[in-house]
């Protein structure tokens, strides 16, 4: 079995017009959010063996506080370049590229491609993953180049209001 987790970075802080893009840190909703999140996925889900992140730096500080709250290691973070504003083919690729001795890999990046990676794999579509959702799935094949909408066993959806709400 694979398990695959698609994550948004959590909310950015647009308040410094001098810095880039790339440069953009969280607001402390953002941090506020990464952190219940990753704690509920401790609660709830398997914990990522590999989490893969875009080098954008609210993006990278999201996979630092997703994993600090899943009580994780961050020598489990790997920051891949390709994923700064990737497109979901490129984002598909390196989940199908990850050696198949990871069962749970986490994705943190950016929209658009995260939720139309997301709407590649179900049938469902999901108009918007929002700031540190993320969409769960598992896959029925015990390699990740195999992972296909035919062997979803299944997937969930989360979000900061609805975690918020339980």
């Amino acid at each position: 079995m694979k398990e695959l987790f698609l994550v948004r970075h959590a909310k950015s802080d647009w308040n410094n017009m001098d810095l880039t893009d790339i440069d953009r840190p969280l607001k402390n909703r953002g941090i506020r959010d990464a952190l219940l999140m990753g704690e509920y996925i401790l609660k709830e889900y398997p914990i990522p063996d590999k989490i893969l992140t875009s080098p954008a730096c609210r993006a990278f500080h999201t996979a630092i506080l997703f994993s600090r709250a899943m009580k994780s290691s961050g020598r489990k973070i790997r920051v891949e370049d390709d994923m700064y504003l990737a497109s979901y083919g490129k984002m598909e690729s390196l989940v199908r590229n990850t050696e198949d001795e990871v069962g749970c890999l986490m994705l943190v990046g950016h929209n658009p491609g995260i939720t139309d990676l997301a709407n590649f794999f179900i049938e469902e579509f999901i108009h918007n993953i929002p700031t540190s959702g993320f969409v769960f799935f598992r896959f029925d094949t015990s390699a990740w180049k195999k992972i296909a909408t035919s062997n979803l066993i299944s997937h969930q959806i989360h979000y900061p209001k609805e975690v918020l709400k339980t």
